[in-house]
């Protein structure tokens, strides 16, 4: 291919391919992280400010990194969905309006809500998961980033009786993918948390995953760059891209007039991806679903108002997980989705609904103050699979977006894909059917 024989040849002091990765988040950091220890020059660009970048989308995740886990387009979703359309405290909360986009965005997405397709996300997924905890675990070693990090699996804990089968047969199709899981009744789950209600009926661990405190694991890996010889430029808005007659990228041209040359221009800028992208030539149809989160400190008492390990509450989909930010006992309370147009303002009883679905399950939660709220937008594209590749219309472009809500979990081992597929190597796995060309 053109692209291998591009990047042929030692990378030698006076051959050092330029990259440009656009966008700071943990997939576009962790591609720089990569290509720099394969010798290239790198430069990534975000345009927050320094002091806003653990505050993102990656920053703001729930914490838990839930390896094996389904993506949005699984059977049924789409119904549920509609039914939940006009709720403003659904689950999933979709604003109706009149944009031939979000029309066909979700049409493609309700033909991909089928067992069939769900299998072969799942291989994917399921390849992507293993080796991305590695990959995560080997950057945290190497930086030295004290992020809260433990593989300690995470919890689907169930409210009612008659969903534990369900919640149990979920997990043994996980079976096949090596994906390991426990089920444990509800007075044994007391026994070992006693923050859960009487009224939890169980849950199933899953004992494979890890949690962390995402804004330190993304503040360490950025920070980490420079030592690499990364250069890192915050407020550094990208304006459009510099092309040759054959379409070929060749620059990156910046908000404040700046122009980046680079050999390469890696797009790793979330949901604003796609009309970046739009600008080099390539469509990556996404909505941006807006997350929440509520931060609390945990007070100090005995029994712990927390549980051990993260989890995600089965019925109303809230995540919850606990973490240690300097030296204080913290709990996260993250979920929902809001497709909406792009920046409007917060829906407040979205963060309302985090702590009225917590309640249920978990003691004394719902007389706790949040210490912090942050709200973000998760780029998820029509057919639940990120966009990873090179872009065959666009030579010397390559894209790494659309991770939804898995971009910390899957991050790591997609700035390793990536890095391998500029360097003309093998790729860590197949990622045929994140190929971004399938939009166009």
């Amino acid at each position: 291919m053109a692209l291998a024989n591009q990047f042929s040849g030692p990378l030698t002091a006076g051959n050092r391919k330029h990259v440009v990765v656009v966008g700071a988040g943990i997939v576009g950091a962790s591609t720089a992280w990569h290509l720099a220890k394969k010798g290239f020059a790198v430069t990534i660009v975000d345009r927050e400010p320094e002091s806003a970048i653990a505050d993102g989308a990656s920053g703001g995740n729930a914490g838990l990194l839930s390896i094996g886990h389904y993506p949005l387009t699984r059977p049924g979703a789409s119904w549920r969905g509609m039914k939940w359309m006009l709720s403003r405290t659904a689950p999933l909360y979709i604003k109706p309006r009149l944009d031939r986009e979000l029309v066909s965005w979700l049409w493609n997405f309700h033909l991909h809500c089928n067992q069939r397709y769900l299998d072969r996300c799942m291989e994917v997924l399921g390849a992507m998961g293993w080796q991305t905890l590695d990959v995560l675990e080997g950057m945290i070693e190497q930086e030295r980033i004290a992020c809260d990090y433990a593989r300690d699996g995470w919890l689907d804990v169930v409210l009612k009786p008659e969903n534990m089968a369900h919640a149990e047969a979920e997990a043994k199709s996980l079976e096949k993918y090596g994906y390991r899981w426990e089920r444990i009744e509800g007075d044994a789950l007391r026994r070992r948390d006693p923050c859960f209600t009487g009224a939890v009926a169980g849950a199933i661990h899953m004992k494979d995953s890890a949690h962390c405190a995402p804004s330190d694991l993304i503040a360490g890996l950025v920070g980490a760059l420079p030592r690499h010889g990364v250069k890192v430029r915050f407020d550094a808005g990208v304006r459009g891209f510099r092309k040759t007659r054959s379409g070929a990228i060749t620059a990156v041209e910046l908000e404040n007039g700046e122009t980046l040359m680079a050999d390469v221009v890696v797009l790793a800028a979330g949901v604003w991806s796609d009309p970046l992208g739009r600008l080099a030539g390539v469509k990556i149809p996404m909505q941006g679903a807006r997350g929440y989160h509520l931060q609390f400190d945990v007070p100090e008492i005995d029994p712990p108002a927390v549980a051990s390990t993260g989890m995600v509450l089965h019925e109303s989909f809230v995540a919850v997980t606990p973490m240690m930010r300097a030296g204080k006992r913290q709990l996260r309370i993250a979920g929902t989705l809001e497709i909406g147009p792009l920046g409007q303002p917060w829906m407040p009883e979205r963060l309302g609904m985090l702590l009225k679905g917590s309640a249920p399950y978990l003691n004394g939660v719902d007389r706790m103050k949040p210490a912090g709220e942050w709200a973000g937008y998760r780029p998820c594209t029509s057919d639940g699979l990120p966009a990873v590749g090179a872009v065959k219309s666009s030579p010397g472009l390559f894209v790494a977006t659309g991770h939804a809500m898995m971009g910390m979990t899957l991050g790591p081992v997609t700035g390793k894909v990536v890095a391998e597929m500029i360097a003309g190597e093998k790729p860590c796995f197949d990622a045929s059917m994140l190929n971004p060309n399938r939009f166009n």
